[in-house]
This record gives structure tokens, sequence and C-alpha cells, in this order.
């Protein structure tokens, strides 16, 4: 069985429109950066690979090939091998198309009713992350298959993606969200022990040893460099923290906000008559895919397509009050970054107002810890395993 197989069969008609316009905006996207030459996270992801197997540093600056550096982990370069090995041209379609289907193919598997919906809320989140080339649709469909396949083969599958994105981005460390809806857990942590052994040693099959070993040295201080950079940037710490920050003018240190952040997170955990509930397990995987981005220093506005398909799931479970589609509306406006596109200057100026993009996505946030923390009866959502 092909857990990630597609069979059209599957998909009514709305959806199969969403699918056609996210491919064609995948292709639109490709050809906007080909014509502006705006290729340089691609650039930045295809190197990783060179520079594995040339054993050459992960983590240095290559101006002569691109702008900025590589932030992730080294099995990320193996990752990439089978697009790097592509002209580069092909192989950034190749790669924009691989983003758009597999997050589209792990919507799929998310057993709600209305779902088709999230496909178009999350559209100009999705265009932003196209034209950047980000490897963030591909991270938010780990996220979610981590949580779809959890029961599947014992949860072989999900503990292999929790691991993978952990080690390509550490975003998906926070699939382990998911443990307490793990039917075998035993097994469970025997296999994210499994898969982190493999996923660590991988890259040495293309290099060596000491040099994988001392790439994970260069990763943990590339990470905390490009932390202190984010929080001085426009276009990074698009997160509530970074607007907190930028409201108060102040440089409040990570820690207060993840501490605080931390504990409105885990507070549905305390609810445990509701863990075998459908709409509690849903409502947890919204508030993972919204968690990471909103308390995140290096978020960027093409970072909220992870966060936007947490709101999507959060709409299709939500009593559709005006309060709830005026927030939606605002997700939305937000998503189109127009601060940005229409004052340039204005908003380089005032960052506060870029970064305010973080505050829907918030709220929608909060909305999701009430509803996962209410004892009040709620109708399920059906949900059943798609493989």
């Amino acid at each position: 069985m092909n857990i990630l197989g597609s069979n059209l069969k599957r998909y009514d008609r709305i959806s199969l429109s969403a699918l056609g316009l996210w491919i064609l905006i995948s292709i639109y996207c490709f050809a906007q950066s080909l014509i502006r030459h705006r290729l340089n996270n691609y650039l930045i992801f295809e190197n990783t690979f060179l520079n594995l197997i040339k054993e050459q540093s992960l983590y240095t600056a290559y101006p002569q090939i691109h702008d900025d550096t590589n932030h992730y982990g080294p099995v990320f370069g193996v990752f990439m091998a089978p697009f790097a090995l592509l002209s580069t041209k092909v192989g950034l379609l190749f790669w924009n198309l691989f983003n758009c289907l597999l997050l589209f193919k792990a919507i799929s598997t998310i057993k709600m009713t209305q779902k088709n919906i999230i496909y178009f809320i999350a559209l100009p989140c999705f265009v932003s992350s196209m034209l950047s080339q980000q490897f963030n649709p591909a991270t938010a469909a780990l996220i979610i298959f981590s949580y779809t396949l959890r029961n599947h083969q014992k949860g072989l599958w999900s503990a292999f993606f929790i691991m993978l994105g952990t080690f390509i981005k550490l975003y998906g460390i926070i699939g382990l969200a998911f443990f307490f809806f793990v039917q075998d857990k035993r097994k469970f942590v025997l296999y994210l022990f499994f898969w982190s052994v493999i996923l660590f040693c991988l890259p040495m099959l293309f290099s060596s040893p000491a040099y994988i070993i001392n790439s994970y040295k260069e990763w943990a201080i590339s990470l905390g460099a490009k932390n202190a950079l984010n929080i001085a940037s426009l276009t990074c710490d698009i997160s509530i923290m970074g607007f907190v920050r930028s409201l108060f003018n102040r440089p409040i240190p990570n820690l207060y906000f993840l501490i605080v952040g931390a504990g409105i997170f885990f507070l549905p955990y305390l609810n445990f008559i509701k863990y075998h509930k459908n709409n509690f397990q849903l409502s947890i995987l919204a508030s993972v895919l919204l968690f990471p981005v909103l308390f995140s220093s290096g978020s960027e506005d093409c970072t909220y397509i992870i966060a936007v398909v947490g709101v999507g799931i959060w709409y299709t479970m939500a009593k559709r009050t005006l309060a709830d589609q005026l927030l939606l509306a605002a997700v939305i406006l937000s998503s189109f970054d127009f601060p940005l596109m229409l004052f340039p200057d204005f908003t380089t100026l005032h960052p506060i107002f870029i970064k305010m993009i973080s505050v829907p996505f918030f709220l929608v946030w909060l909305k999701v810890i009430k509803l996962a923390t209410s004892m009040a009866p709620v109708q399920d959502q059906h949900m059943a395993i798609q493989v």
C-alpha cells in the first residue's frame, strides 16, 4: 500500500478544483521566480546536497552562489538530492510541485467534514510560500502526517515524519504532542528511537561520520546566530513575539514568551476525559500547526502556510458566528501582506505593521485552546485515517 499515493477517485469536484488551482499557482510562481531571477532560497537548498557530497560546510556563506546561508539540518541535503541532481530550472519546478502536492495530500488525510474550505483559506499563504520556494508547505505536511498516521502500522510512519521534520527544521518535534493519541505508545517510542538513529546516520552515506557530527555542531551554532538576526529583522520574527517586541520597542527574550505560550498550549491536556474525542484531537492538531509559527523568531510571512492550515481546521469546527467570520476575514486579509506590498518604505520604518499578521492567527489559536479546554459537549467530526 502506498501511504502517500493519490487516488483521484477519492476527491470530489471541489477538492479537484482546488488541486488544479494549487498546481497552476505552483507553476505560475515557478515562472515568476525565473522571470524575476528570484531563485535564492532554492539555490541554498540545492547547494546543501552539493556541499554534503563534497564535505564542505553546510552553514558557511557562499556569496558567489546565493545570499544568506542554510539553516536546515544535515539530512536536508539528502532530502534535496532528487532535485539537486536536475538542472536548477527543472529542479525548482519539481520542488514547487512536490511541496504543493505533499501538502494537498496531507490535508486530504484529515478526516473531517467541510475540509475543502482549508484549501481556499490557505491560498494567500500558499502563494507567498511558493514565490519564496520555501520548505514550509512540506513542514506543514510532515506535522499533519504525524497526526493522521499516528496509529497506522503502530505509528511507524508517524514517528518517521516527526523525526524527519525534527532533523530538517526542528519544527517537526512538535508532532510529539500527538503522543497521547497513539494506541501503542511503547512501540511508538521504539519507532522514534529507530528513526532518530537512521536519520542521524543517513547523511554519512554521502560523506563521512566526522563531517556529519561536525555539521550538527555547526547547525546548532547557526541556529543561535540566526535567532539573534531574526529578532532585529523586518522580514523575520513575524510572530506574536515579534509583534509584542515591536509594540513595546523592547528586546524581550524568547524564553518569557515560550514559558507563557507553553503554559497555554498544554492547558487542553488537563482535559483528560476528552482525549478520545475526535474534535479534541483535531483541536490539538490545529494548535500544533499554529503554535510553532506564533512562537518562533524565524517566522516569515511565507511561514504562515503552516499556521493557516490550523486556522482552516478551527473554522470547520467553529460555530460560524459573526465574530468567527470576521476573524477569518482578518486572517485572510493579513495573509496578503498589504502593508509591505503597498507601503514598503513606511513598513520598513514601522515594522510593527508587517508583524501584525500574527495577531489574527494568535486570536484563532486562543479560540482553539478555548475549544479544546471546554467541557461542553460538541458534535464530533467524522475521522478515519485515509491511506
